[in-house]
């Protein structure tokens, strides 16, 4: 091999050695993009139209850099297990809709939840996930 293959081959391992660490280490180098409803989003650009119906469009609105986010409601911890709705329950690390679901019906089929020991006799919520869940919930 002459000297600029061998470069080519060195930049190229090179390369494949940062590529292969960009793969396996934990990072997300693409930054997540916040989602926005689309109707919400052409919601005023469209202004009267003219007498020929040609809609004009409003350039400050249509330019806008602001995107229009869906508002979550703001969940509090501790969460009254007692009271919580499926949102609050889903806001729980470890409880998906399913599972929360599923306290919702213990809750009601069998009564309110008084104390730890309780909540582990609902399916799916075992010693871990309940350490998890009583980390962020109070009986009321």
């Amino acid at each position: 091999m002459n000297k600029p293959e061998k470069k080519a081959f060195l930049l190229l391992l090179f390369l494949l050695g940062v590529g292969a660490l960009i793969r396996l280490l934990p990072i997300d180098p693409v930054p997540a993009i916040d989602e926005f409803l689309v109707e919400d989003s052409f919601s005023g650009l469209v202004a009267e139209s003219t007498a020929s119906e040609t809609p004009v469009l409003d350039s400050k609105k249509a330019f806008s850099s602001k995107p229009i986010a869906k508002k979550k409601p703001k969940i509090t911890f501790p969460i009254a297990i007692n009271k919580a709705s499926l949102e609050e329950l889903c806001a729980l690390k470890g409880v998906g809709p399913k599972l929360a679901e599923k306290i919702i019906a213990h809750r009601e089929s069998v009564g309110s939840f008084k104390m730890a020991s309780d909540l582990l006799k609902v399916p799916g919520i075992g010693d871990k996930k309940s350490k998890n869940i009583l980390q962020y919930v109070i009986f009321d």
